[in-house]
């Protein structure tokens, strides 16, 4: 199943799950007096916030994925704050890291909280600058490889080092990877919120 496709399938479920909070505020908001209804529907909003925060809802992409990445982030020990990064130190349009991997054929527009992409930022560039740097280095000791790939055969020594400083290398694309997967997983696993289950009628 497609990236795509799996959150589509994965957010129905739990945007079913909205649909039935906000219809219950629809039903309150029926029985209230008018100048009380901006008040519920303060209380409502604030309501979705907090389940959506406290990870409890995951009814669109951009929570569902902040939610997978802050545990991938939390995983690899990231969740801190970082020194600043020079900018001049990062290498500008970044070093190739082809190794001959299937690339993932999709994309996905997404808005995150400042702060984690950040961390993501930060905690690639700790974990992978020495390799990196090491990249830059081969590619200047190798210049005939950078403009014509296929003079190094790949079972000489300098290509196999080219592989082994590239697969250290840990990209933002597959820390997002990591983290949609994480986030579809607790999505997939996790049950309505107490404040749904309050909703179903009361067994006979």
């Amino acid at each position: 199943m497609g990236t795509r496709l799996a959150l589509t399938s994965v957010l129905e479920r739990h945007r079913v799950w909205t649909q039935q909070l906000r219809a219950r505020h629809q039903a309150r908001l029926r029985t209230i007096a008018p100048a009380q209804r901006a008040l519920l529907r303060g209380e409502q909003h604030q309501e979705l916030h907090t389940l959506r925060s406290q990870g409890e809802l995951l009814d669109t992409r951009d929570v569902l994925v902040a939610f997978g990445l802050r545990q991938e982030v939390q995983a690899r020990g990231w969740d801190h704050p970082w020194p600043d990064v020079d900018p001049d130190e990062i290498p500008l349009g970044g070093v190739s890291v082809g190794t001959g991997v299937r690339r993932y054929p999709e994309t996905l527009s997404l808005r995150l909280p400042a702060t984690l992409v950040e961390q993501v930022r930060a905690g690639c560039w700790s974990a992978s600058k020495e390799s990196i740097r090491q990249l830059q280095q081969w590619r200047e000791d190798h210049p005939a490889a950078v403009l014509r790939p296929e003079v190094i055969a790949p079972e000489e020594h300098a290509a196999a080092e080219y592989r082994r400083l590239a697969a250290s290398v840990t990209t933002t694309g597959g820390v997002y990877r990591a983290g949609i997967r994480r986030g579809l997983h607790a999505a997939l696993q996790m049950a309505p919120p107490p404040l749904v289950t309050a909703l179903d009628p009361a067994p006979r």
